[in-house]
């Protein structure tokens, strides 16, 4: 016999699918890509609240049209996701191409122009720093990108726990750091230094390059690699320890 608490439980999931349903027929155009997630998900796994696991995959592999496109090896990589879950996201995803009838235009990211382009959106809103990982594959097109750190106002930290799970999922051939300063022309610190330091060394071992590290302001962007920054610090790093 169900327990009660489980009844309750259910019933609690049932009635939100259905009040999120509801709003999707009154307003889909009001819908954030979580929930429009979320109610995909609902279909799939009909006995968990799937709000969370939304969060969760849209976090790692950066927007709900990439999740939609992700492959389904890569999407039961995310707790929580078990094969049907993953099978109905990639059908979804190949239905919208097909329906569409176009190819997704790729993201390459070779300059720091380019680099400010894609990365200046991610810090809107932002009251404090926030550092990315952009993964490129060896045309230095964008293949996913992670969060690093979610820190304080004026200084960042390193989640290598993260960042090293999301190097064996995406497979990347190179790396651009991108991260936010307040000052309409940024110039990097020394903590900054060190996180690129710290991560040239990881990355390294795990066999990837890292490209550049930009560092965006108000009204400009500064790049370790055209001021030959990262070069020094590279080789700085390989007498100490490589």
């Amino acid at each position: 016999m169900q327990n009660k608490t489980t009844k309750t439980t259910k019933n609690l999931h049932d009635g939100h699918r259905k009040r999120l349903r509801d709003k999707f027929k009154l307003s889909k155009e009001s819908f954030a890509q979580h929930e429009l997630l979320e109610l995909l998900l609902g279909y799939a796994i009909p006995r968990k609240d799937t709000n969370a696991l939304a969060h969760d995959l849209i976090n790692k592999f950066g927007s709900l049209s990439e999740v939609l496109n992700a492959d389904p090896n890569l999407l039961m990589q995310v707790d929580g996701i078990g094969e049907n879950a993953a099978s109905l996201l990639s059908l979804v995803g190949y239905v919208s191409s097909v329906k569409s009838a176009k190819r997704r235009e790729k993201v390459k990211l070779s300059t720091i122009e380019q680099v400010k382009d894609f990365a200046t959106p991610l810090f809107e809103g932002s009251d404090h720093e926030l550092l990315f990982m952009l993964f490129l594959d060896a045309q230095k097109n964008l293949v996913g990108y992670t969060m690093l750190d979610d820190g304080s106002k004026n200084s960042v930290s390193l989640n290598f726990e993260t960042f090293s799970k999301d190097v064996l999922i995406y497979k990347p051939k190179s790396v651009v750091l991108v991260h936010n300063h307040f000052a309409d022309y940024p110039y990097p610190s020394q903590d900054d230094d060190k996180a690129t330091a710290k991560i040239f060394a990881f990355l390294n071992t795990c066999k990837v390059n890292l490209y550049d590290h930009v560092i965006i302001g108000n009204k400009d962007a500064y790049s370790y690699f055209y001021d030959n920054r990262l070069q020094r610090i590279k080789e700085t790093v390989s007498e100490k320890f490589l």
